[in-house]
């Protein structure tokens, strides 16, 4: 996808002019301690933190008023989605391994799935394997879908915005599944679905639309690995592409420079995740 886009759920903005400088490496959380013999140790934290750094040059103004009014909390003290032109998957990361929780038990304590049908469970695929997960399909109409981690439950787009999703790789090999994309408006009420018959499924997100959540029916009873699930913006689903995940950030840092000529800008934005923003 050429271009980022950035906001609250409803209102992204399409920000078509490309960063001078983008900066998206993961923070792993780590910190080491240096004993006085010169040994080392680290500590990691579970679940470490996504930043972005971003800055543009001679911003026209509606782009630049527009990044200015979130980074000033103007119409919303909450927290932004930045969809990522890098990112190839926007699927959690554990999520797109098909991990989760261990000890959970069908939907209890899985955030990033849910059963879309009247019959079906997700389950930890064996005692031995704690945290890996499958879903079961005792029948031909059983479904599956995936939230977006941490946020409302279902993924923020845009209208005009291409989206693809490609079913897990066990699901992927089966000749009678079908997948698809439900689209939902700012309050949560269905709006429509793209759907079709094999691993993966492209549509452009219709007008109207805010939100979106990605379906699968297997098709054939059985149970499943969700490993290798993968939902891409603007480009095209592929398999075992890792997750970056789409979480909410905060804006933590802000420059506004005024630009030769003038009313262009220069300006740059440090997001951090989070998992609220008031105030």
């Amino acid at each position: 996808m050429p271009n980022l886009w950035i906001g609250r759920p409803g209102s992204l903005t399409e920000i078509d002019q490309a960063a001078k400088s983008f900066d998206r490496t993961a923070d792993l959380g780590v910190s080491e301690f240096k004993s006085l013999g010169g040994r080392v140790t680290v500590t990691r934290h579970q679940s470490p933190v996504r930043r972005l750094k971003l800055a543009w040059d001679l911003l026209p103004p509606a782009p630049a008023r527009a990044l200015d009014r979130i980074a000033r909390r103007i119409d919303s003290p909450g927290p932004v989605f930045v969809i990522d032109p890098a990112a190839g998957n926007v699927l959690a990361p554990a999520q797109a391994a098909g991990l989760g929780t261990p000890g959970a038990t069908d939907i209890t304590g899985l955030a990033q799935w849910f059963v879309a049908s009247a019959t079906g469970t997700l389950t930890e695929t064996a005692p031995g394997t704690p945290g890996v997960f499958a879903f079961t399909a005792p029948d031909t109409a059983a479904a599956l879908a995936w939230r977006c981690t941490g946020t409302v439950g279902n993924f923020p787009v845009a209208p005009g915005l291409p989206l693809s999703f490609r079913a897990p790789t066990a699901l992927a090999a089966l000749p009678t599944v079908t997948v698809g994309i439900d689209f939902k408006r700012l309050d949560g009420t269905y709006l429509g679905s793209s759907t079709t018959t094999g691993p993966a499924v492209t549509a452009t997100v219709p007008s109207g639309a805010a939100y979106a959540t990605p379906t699968a029916r297997p098709g054939t009873p059985g149970t499943y690995s969700l490993a290798g699930a993968c939902l891409a913006f603007g480009g095209t689903a592929t398999a075992g592409v890792p997750g970056d995940g789409l979480p909410p950030m905060s804006v933590i840092a802000y420059s506004d420079a005024p630009g030769r000529p003038l009313p262009y800008r220069s300006i740059s934005l440090d997001l951090v995740e989070v998992s609220g923003a008031t105030g």
